[in-house]
């Protein structure tokens, strides 16, 4: 990574409104009948590649920002659709909307992993190359030669368009409201007129479930089954009507709190996908819950979760009660414990991505800790990293008091020093990405020093600089 990194975290704050978090409200203009089109989406029988875009890939090609684009201009139909995507699952070539997505500056390498993409797709996404001063079409289209039908859907910035997504998985796709391309005013999509397309399961039954939408209606039904029967077979998201779900439940798709008020979670509970219970009044987990996804339990109520406890994917407690984390915890994906008042953690901790405690008072680090994505330590009261240290992706120290790095520290991406009190580099350092030095007092650089990409930020004397890191000071 580059400035970009930077210059994306500054960016979240000025993020329009259309992307948040993981939910991105888009635009699709269309000839079809926009009727026709919605209840193909809503009823599952959407096939992507039936229209004209065919540039990256088949899928369902939409845009973020309408006002002035072309499919506002209707050159790409007389009708416009709009929709609400779940941009979790698709590979991210903008840094900053990645950042409000992935909750992290993930790499388009670190999203394939996230999201548990095979080991052949990660090393095709190595040799993908962003220019920080192109438009990041250009990756997107290279990409798209292996990622189609692969991923959810892509999303770049391209030159005509601006900001796009591109489906290429439409269960991921909501449709909300269309209108003629002249029209100020929008239709909304009335659920209720569309008649679902019921759909034989392998096994012969009917899954009329899966084209409920009523999530009230399907768990009033589900709490009449034996427990073994209570199963989900898409996402749902909980309304206010809702206080308690039963034991059991088994969901094949993404969970939302949603408005829902409750305040414990069932024995049993399996979620395939995603949970999200961020800003609910939860206390507790259960023991025995199993989550296939990312885990969402940022801003509530939780102080502590059992021993021995696994996700499969990331897992959010920003600003929780959380001091410790239990011994035996395994993370697949991103461990996110912003704001949290965690001062340690457990010596035996695997997190099979990027580790974020800025804004913690967290104060050491378990000793030969790894950690495969990145390491965010910015403004802790952290001094001093155990030996032994290695980190995947970027590692953030920003606005720390530490004052050395160990030796023979090795940094898969970025190093940020800037505003620490580091006076010196270690022997046999290694950064994979950038080094940052700004407001850093660091005046000289190791001759065994090796920087992948350049050097800012520093101040000290250039012509003292080993001749091999000259060329790569900015």
């Amino acid at each position: 990574m580059t400035h970009s990194l930077l210059r994306s975290l500054i960016r979240e704050t000025l993020l329009t409104e259309e992307v948040y978090g993981a939910q991105a409200t888009v635009y699709h203009g269309t000839n079809a009948d926009p009727l026709d089109l919605v209840s193909a989406l809503l009823n599952d029988k959407f096939k992507p590649g039936k229209g004209a875009g065919s540039m990256y890939g088949k899928g369902l090609y939409t845009v973020y920002d309408l006002n002035e684009s072309q499919t506002e201009q209707g050159n790409y139909g007389d009708h416009i659709i709009k929709l609400k995507l779940n941009l979790y699952g698709y590979i991210i070539f903008d840094p900053d909307v990645a950042l409000k997505v992935y909750k992290a500056p993930l790499s388009i390498v670190e999203q394939a992993q996230e999201v548990g993409l095979d080991e052949d797709l990660v090393k095709k996404l190595r040799s993908v190359k962003i220019d920080p001063y192109n438009f990041t079409s250009v990756a997107a289209n290279f990409a798209s030669k292996f990622l189609k039908g692969r991923v959810k859907g892509i999303v770049y910035t391209g030159s005509n368009d601006g900001r796009c997504a591109v489906v290429y998985d439409p269960t991921t796709a909501v449709p909300i409201a269309w209108k003629k391309v002249r029209s100020k005013s929008w239709t909304p999509v009335d659920r209720s007129s569309i008649k679902p397309a019921l759909r034989r399961s392998a096994s012969g039954d009917w899954e009329e479930e899966k084209y409920e939408t009523d999530s009230f209606k399907v768990l009033a039904r589900l709490e009449k089954l034996p427990v073994d029967q209570r199963i989900v077979k898409r996402n749902l998201e909980l309304d206010g009507r809702i206080t308690s779900l039963p034991a059991g439940l088994r969901v094949e798709g993404s969970l939302s709190v949603g408005e829902s008020r409750i305040a414990s979670l069932p024995r049993g509970l399996q979620v395939l996908g995603d949970l999200d219970f961020s800003n609910s009044s939860i206390e507790s987990i259960p023991a025995d819950i199993q989550v296939g996804g990312t885990l969402d339990l940022s801003y509530t109520r939780i102080t502590s979760l059992p021993a021995g406890f696994r996700v499969g994917g990331g897992l959010s407690l920003t600003g929780t009660r959380i001091a410790s984390l239990p011994p035996g915890l395994r993370v697949g994906g991103n461990l996110d414990l912003k704001h949290a008042p965690i001062t340690s953690l457990p010596e035996d901790l695997q997190v099979g991505g990027g580790l974020r405690l800025s804004s913690t008072p967290i104060t050491s680090l378990p000793a030969d800790l790894r950690v495969d994505g990145y390491l965010d330590l910015a403004r802790t009261p952290i001094t001093s990293l155990p030996a032994g240290l290695r980190v995947g992706g970027v590692l953030s120290l920003y606005g720390t008091p530490i004052t050395s790095l160990p030796a023979d520290m090795d940094v898969g991406g970025d190093l940020i020093l800037a505003a620490t009190s580091i006076t010196s580099l270690p022997a046999g350092l290694k950064v994979g990405g950038e080094l940052f030095l700004h407001a850093s007092p660091v005046r000289s650089l190791p001759a065994d020093l090796k920087v992948e990409k350049s050097i800012s930020g520093f101040a000290g004397n250039r012509s003292l600089v080993p001749a091999h890191l000259r060329s790569k000071i900015k």
